[in-house]
């Protein structure tokens, strides 16, 4: 009964409206070879800084520096920012539900 109840509500989130948005958003992101270049370039040079301050090279503050003008970049990007609002919202779905589920169990306890 229970995995019922639990499988009804990932198919409604599922079917949501907001998670077909966020799918289709992300879907136009993936073929952006620009902004996917531009995610890459950040994380290597985030696995890089990582590595160089752990190592207390002082040259991770040159990249972190070079990491904000790149983020700053790619949050100029239209896409990318209804990308992210997309996201959000569909987070804020998610904590909803998981609040609701939450509450209902307590009260049941």
């Amino acid at each position: 009964m229970i995995d019922n109840k639990m499988e009804e509500l990932f198919e409604t989130i599922l079917n949501s409206s907001e998670y077909d948005e966020y799918k289709k958003i992300g879907a136009i992101l993936e073929k952006d070879v620009t902004i996917n270049q531009l995610i890459n370039e950040i994380k290597a040079l985030q696995q890089e800084a990582t590595f160089l301050e752990y190592n207390n090279d002082p040259k991770y503050k040159e990249l972190d520096k070079l990491i904000d003008e790149k983020v700053k970049e790619l949050n100029a990007k239209p896409v990318y920012q209804e990308y992210l609002n997309k996201m959000e919202e569909f987070n804020e779905i998610i904590k909803a539900s998981s609040n609701m589920l939450e509450q209902y169990v307590n009260e049941k306890i």
